[in-house]
């Protein structure tokens, strides 16, 4: 039952990614009006982080590295688009709900990199340890 539990939220975490990717990853305008260095270049690079991302979580494949790769994302992400502290009241509460879930995925991705991925991973096919010392 745990490897199964593993691999739901394997795939839960790896929705977020691919909705973001698929639906609202950002965009080079979004990424300038944050102040994000080379906004035309790093749409390109979040969309192939989070396409590796979504392909490690789901498959388990060299998931601990697409763990890491996940939560740099994610906290590059809060620190330029989520400090809702700067926004004006009306727009703080989505920017406060959007830093606070992303500590959440943060948590989430450092229990599976603990944990490992599971049985149902190519990771564990191939032999790779599966939980942490």
């Amino acid at each position: 039952m745990n490897d199964t539990l593993l691999l739901i939220a394997r795939v839960l975490l790896a929705l977020v990614f691919l909705m973001t990717v698929w639906v609202m990853s950002p965009n080079a305008g979004y990424l300038a009006s944050v102040h994000f260095p080379a906004p035309e270049v790093f749409t390109w690079v979040g969309m192939a982080a989070e396409i590796l991302i979504v392909i490690s979580l789901v498959l388990g494949l060299e998931t601990r590295w697409g763990i890491l790769l996940g939560i740099l994302y994610v906290v590059i992400a809060t620190a330029f688009a989520h400090r809702y502290w700067e926004y004006t009241p009306p727009a703080q509460g989505i920017q406060y709900a959007n830093f606070y879930k992303n500590l959440a995925i943060i948590g989430g991705l450092i229990l599976l990199y603990l944990t490992g991925p599971g049985a149902y991973s190519i990771d564990s096919k191939r032999g790779k340890k599966l939980t942490a010392s």
